[in-house]
């Protein structure tokens, strides 16, 4: 054995993460095991253990690496913090445009095609966020926790007679469809054939903004 392969160097858990994320989005978790992993890195299997205390340390690794590139790709987008008491409604609507436009942004990054990381984190970001495994719940929670908070100020703004729970689902409503639109562009043009692929960001976050604003104002 080569006494290199077993030798930890700046480059090795950099290669691990990339050949983990290859695997996980290629065969799913549990069909991908750390000799798999290893191979493809070509390193030896006992440096996962020594980097990332076994799969699930290289699992929740491989979120955080996806974390923070996408998080540079936005960083001129960074979140306000909300609003500490309710504003008015034509505060809460400029808010909500703002805020629309930073969902849309976000999405776009993750699934920016000219992204050497598009494909395989996509289909990771697409496992996740329908069945959210426990290795990376916390993770992907404290990623949005602040678009909800913002989301739930802006609408508490507009409608400050709405309960928590009315709140959250008309946030939910609104992220689903923000994340909709940015995500699912090709699909839609199959079917809706007019819709206009060709709509800036910024003009549909104004588009999403009116509509969800004039929701809000006639619940």
């Amino acid at each position: 054995m080569n006494s290199s392969d077993t030798t930890p160097c700046p480059d090795t858990r950099d290669a691990l993460i990339e050949a983990a994320l290859a695997c996980f989005a290629k065969y799913g978790y549990d069909a991908t095991s750390i000799r798999l992993v290893a191979s493809m890195a070509g390193k030896n299997s006992s440096l996962i253990s020594y980097y990332f205390k076994g799969k699930e340390g290289l699992y929740r690794e491989v979120f955080r690496y996806l974390l923070t590139h996408f998080s540079a790709k936005t960083a001129g987008e960074d979140l306000q913090d909300p609003p500490q008491a309710a504003t008015s409604p034509m505060d809460g609507r400029a808010q909500l445009r703002a805020h629309i436009r930073r969902i849309l942004r976000e999405v776009d990054a993750h699934f920016d095609a000219s992204d050497p990381l598009r494909e395989p984190a996509s289909r990771l970001w697409l496992s996740e966020l329908q069945a959210p495994r426990h290795e990376v719940k916390d993770l992907l929670q404290a990623r949005m926790e602040p678009f909800v908070r913002e989301a739930r100020a802006c609408i508490h703004a507009i409608r400050p007679d709405f309960s928590a729970a009315e709140i959250d689902f008309w946030g939910i409503t609104l992220h689903g469809g923000c994340i909709h639109h940015a995500l699912l562009r090709e699909v839609n043009d199959l079917a809706w054939t007019s819709a206009g692929p060709s709509l800036s960001l910024d003009a549909m976050a104004d588009r999403l903004a009116d509509f969800t604003y004039h929701g809000l104002e006639q619940r």
